[in-house]
């Protein structure tokens, strides 16, 4: 049985290709776009084995980038929040666009914590994104940063495929570099 967490993202999937242009001008851009990208119905297998092959093209493609740069690894935010409240991810989905790069390209990929959210870093203001991406997505992460001092802050370390070990020690370089000891104390409510 589904978890009722994920009934928006089932309803959403069986939503009739027809009402897709409807359902995507009524909502924001960025959920519209979302609505818009996808269809009901699945796809040829025709349609599938290209879009395999056109992964295998990418990957290729990210691997001789790396490779032609003599690039060991990437770092990149971890994700652009701190953690998210139990059970809001189905709400924040564009804020896992980071991790699904290593999950595409199918490379090793870890994270360390850097940092905490400082008191005077709890915000999300509208004012300072642009004015077409103020919607439902914003205000989850405007929701998110309220009280999420002290949530780690993290980087992530993308390594080409089969590189898990070096994946590993640059990781652990960036954990001796920055010796992270920091107990996280948001979310802790004791009551």
């Amino acid at each position: 049985e589904l978890l009722d967490l994920y009934s928006p993202l089932k309803q959403a999937a069986n939503l009739p290709n027809c009402l897709r242009p409807i359902v995507a001008a009524l909502i924001d851009d960025r959920r519209g776009g979302l609505v818009r990208s996808v269809r009901n119905g699945g796809i040829t297998s025709y349609a599938y084995w290209q879009l395999l092959a056109d992964l295998t093209d990418v990957r290729k493609a990210w691997a001789k980038l790396m490779e032609k740069n003599c690039y060991d690894a990437i770092l990149h935010p971890s994700l652009p929040l701190p953690a998210l409240y139990c059970g809001t991810s189905k709400d924040l989905t564009a804020a896992f666009s980071y991790t699904m790069l290593a999950n595409l390209l199918l490379w090793p990929e870890g994270c360390v914590p850097v940092s905490t959210v400082r008191n005077d870093e709890q915000t999300y203001p509208a004012s300072d994104i642009p004015a077409n991406q103020r919607d439902a997505f914003a205000e989850n992460a405007a929701k998110t940063m309220e009280d999420s001092a002290g949530l780690p802050i993290s980087v992530s370390v993308l390594c080409p495929p089969y590189r898990d070990e070096e994946c590993l020690q640059i990781m652990q370089e960036i954990e001796e570099l920055v010796n992270f000891e920091e107990k996280p104390t948001a979310y802790l409510r004791m009551e």
